[in-house]
């Protein structure tokens, strides 16, 4: 089947790979004698293709030709099609004014899961900066969103059965006495879920559990383990606050997710599990019964036993649970892909046990920490440089071949504590961004830091 694009809308100049001017860099790239090029404001209209052998076979896989005749992308899917657009466009940014060399370039990625985080509950962003985000995304062949929309200082996702949620949990009172907060209503989702599948980029909604639950019971503190009246913190840290595990709770996350799920097309959703306090748990009398109920040896396996109810409920409705790596503790089903974010421990555990991994380790993959001359924001936050985010690998040399394979790829995260301005989440993102990509993208015996620098000063030329 054939498809011709009559319109080719290039993107921002964005930077270039070894000969060609692209980030991520390609796979390879075969340039043409140097006396065959094209002036770039004669490049004709882009004809997309589907290739006869089968060369391209991946969904992200694509081949790229450019001639003196006429400019073609092969590929088996729009998503490939879409690839090989957003590195089309690439080079002739970069060469602007001047002869494009003629060249083929056959690419796909290194990971199938190139994933970027967003924290909207410490500090709230408006939908259209949400949509300048994926739009970033986007010019790096990420494939992931992954929007974080519940925590202790706000709930930011409208659940129409619970309005509670949004009425009471979005909104917090800050010092000074003012009133902060804000959320996204279904209607608001459907059309960012939209825009971002128009890139083909998908939406991993994250709803926090058993832990960072104060803003949610805030709102139905009947879901609680004390059933005290709270309001959402207005200060950062680990808080005591967590949901009783109880049958009430679990209908209560079973209602939440039919809604998720209505509104979230992606076979992933992100349930947590990080730093869940078991002091409540530990002095509920309800939840050591359930503890003896189900012979239970400790509160991680409580833990488990919490997330599991809701993992298989996602299971049923015909999604895949991911959560944080502290699900390893107290036991770790089969269908769970953990992700790992302390350090690469927890995914080389759940890689042997034979569960998919998402490589996010903090030393390499943290956005909010700072960059380097940047002002340190907080005690646990080290300087997170560019070299070093792009020296990231999510492969792990204490695994064997086959348990590598497990890992489909890796995620950098923006929290936002210290993060509250459009401008500063930029700031935290860019240029990292285009480093991650690579790390993901681009196989590792393949990358270069200095040609890398090279093609990001492109970029943002001084």
């Amino acid at each position: 089947m054939r498809y011709m694009l009559i319109l080719l809308v290039l993107l921002p100049a964005l930077a270039s790979a070894q000969s060609t001017g692209v980030i991520p860099r390609p796979a390879s790239v075969v340039l043409l004698p140097s006396h065959d090029s094209v002036p770039a404001s004669e490049m004709r209209p882009v004809r997309l293709d589907t290739p006869q052998g089968n060369t391209c076979y991946g969904p992200n896989v694509y081949i790229l030709i450019i001639s003196r005749e006429e400019t073609t992308i092969y590929s088996r899917s729009p998503e490939g099609y879409e690839n090989g657009k957003q590195t089309l466009g690439q080079i002739i940014n970069t060469y602007t004014g001047s002869k494009i060399p003629c060249m083929e370039i056959v690419d796909n990625a290194a990971y199938e899961y190139r994933g970027m985080h967003l924290d909207v509950c410490r500090h709230f962003f408006t939908k259209e900066f949400i949509k300048k985000y994926i739009d970033l995304l986007a010019a790096y062949k990420m494939n992931v969103f992954h929007w974080h929309l519940t925590d202790d200082q706000g709930w930011r996702i409208e659940i129409k059965k619970y309005p509670r949620l949004t009425e009471v949990g979005a909104w917090r009172t800050e010092a000074d006495g003012s009133r902060y907060g804000g959320y996204y209503t279904q209607a608001d989702i459907r059309e960012i879920v939209a825009y971002a599948a128009e890139r083909y980029i998908t939406v991993v909604p994250e709803i926090e559990m058993p832990g960072h639950s104060s803003a949610a019971l805030a709102a139905y503190p009947e879901f609680g383990c004390t059933g005290a009246q709270i309001s959402v913190p207005a200060t950062w840290g680990i808080k005591k606050d967590i949901y009783a595990p109880t049958d009430s709770t679990f209908h209560f996350f079973e209602d939440i997710m039919d809604e998720v799920c209505d509104l979230f097309p992606s076979h992933y959703i992100h349930i947590g599990g990080d730093e869940a306090p078991k002091a409540q748990w530990k002095s509920s009398p309800l939840a050591q019964s359930i503890m003896k109920q189900h012979q239970l040896k400790n509160e991680e396996e409580l833990q488990h036993y919490f997330m599991h109810r809701v993992e298989s409920y996602l299971n049923k409705k015909g999604r895949t649970a991911i959560g944080w790596g502290e699900v390893v503790k107290g036991g770790l089903s089969n269908s769970m892909v953990v992700m790992s974010w302390l350090d690469k421990s927890a995914g080389i555990r759940a890689a042997r046990h034979g569960n998919r991994v998402i490589m996010a380790p903090r030393g390499y993959c943290y956005f909010d920490y700072p960059q380097r001359g940047d002002k340190l924001k907080a005690i646990w936050m080290l300087p997170l440089s560019l070299r070093r985010v792009y020296a990231f690998s999510p492969a792990s040399h204490s695994l064997s071949a086959a348990q590598n394979k497990l890992i489909i790829g890796g995620e950098a995260t923006l929290w936002t504590e210290y993060v509250k301005t459009e401008d500063e989440a930029l700031h935290q993102l860019m240029p990292r961004l285009a480093a991650i990509a690579e790390a993901l993208w681009t196989g590792g015996h393949q990358r270069n830091f200095s040609d890398f620098k090279r093609r990001l000063q492109l970029q943002h030329p001084k």
